[in-house]
């Protein structure tokens, strides 16, 4: 008897998740990944926890039509919505990106100063602050919200001179609270690292919860059948806009590419 196909779904707002996304498949080629981009909703950051929760539940139906091995839920402020509201029902394990943030946080901080920088939905949630505790009781967290850098990912802006006033505005508390470390509570703002670097210098770690949440995958399906490595997105939005961006971001092939509505969970 044969095993499952090594097959990976992921879900973000949009362009976020494809560092994730790039993360597992600098570990797993011969997997095939099913990508869902919202971006008919994009930004999530401004919405109600139970309305991004909704949103995430039905991007997780779909997901499933798929039969994945694992879903990662490669958004922060859709995993502080399960967090909050509660995670959906699935019939294969869902994985999100907050704890392996929080994990990676407390590890390279050396003076218990750790910063967030991430969604208004995600830093009002607290889910960050919570799971960091966890690890180190006696951290200091500085939680900002970042209202503007998803949308200048998303509007193909990230090497601006926007992007580039836009991180340092939001570096900003974070430096002032004497923080040594980082946590990019948002799947889009990788795609700033240059910028938040440039920024906050070589004595703040900044730390990514991609590279970690694509390591545990990884060995999630690493006794699955081998797959031919395909790489499907489905995109709620305009399907060839986030193709040309998510090319420009990641110079991947992409092999199949499709429209695909989606509804909150429970409307009709």
């Amino acid at each position: 008897m044969t095993s499952p196909a090594r097959r990976v779904a992921l879900l973000d707002s949009g362009l976020g998740g494809l560092t994730v996304l790039s993360a597992l498949r600098a570990l797993t080629l011969d997997t095939d990944y099913m990508y869902f981009a919202d971006t008919a909703h994009v930004p999530y950051g401004g919405r109600e926890l139970e309305d991004i929760a909704a949103l995430g539940a039905a991007i997780v139906k779909r997901l499933l039509v798929h039969d994945p091995s694992v879903i990662v839920v490669a958004s922060g402020t859709t995993c502080a919505a399960f967090d909050g509201v509660g995670w959906p029902v699935s019939t294969v394990p869902l994985v999100g990106i907050v704890s392996f943030g929080a994990l990676a946080a407390t590890t390279a901080t050396r003076n218990g100063g750790i910063g967030v920088i991430a969604t208004h939905a995600t830093v009002r949630s607290g889910v960050f602050e919570r799971e960091i505790l966890k690890y180190r009781p006696d951290a200091r967290v500085t939680s900002v919200p970042a209202p503007s850098l998803v949308p200048i990912v998303e509007s193909g802006g990230w090497a601006s001179v926007r992007a580039r006033d836009a991180v340092a505005l939001y570096c900003g508390p974070i430096l002032r609270a004497g923080c040594d470390t980082l946590i990019l509570g948002c799947t889009h703002f990788p795609h700033l690292a240059a910028w938040f670097a440039a920024v906050l210098g070589d004595d703040v770690a900044i730390v990514d919860p991609a590279a970690a949440c694509a390591a545990k995958v990884s060995q999630m399906i690493a006794g699955l059948d081998h797959s031919r490595g395909t790489l499907s997105f489905e995109v709620s939005g305009d399907k060839d806009e986030f193709a040309a961006n998510a090319q420009l971001l990641t110079g991947t092939r992409i092999d199949v590419l499709r429209h695909v509505d989606i509804k909150p969970s429970g409307t009709a």
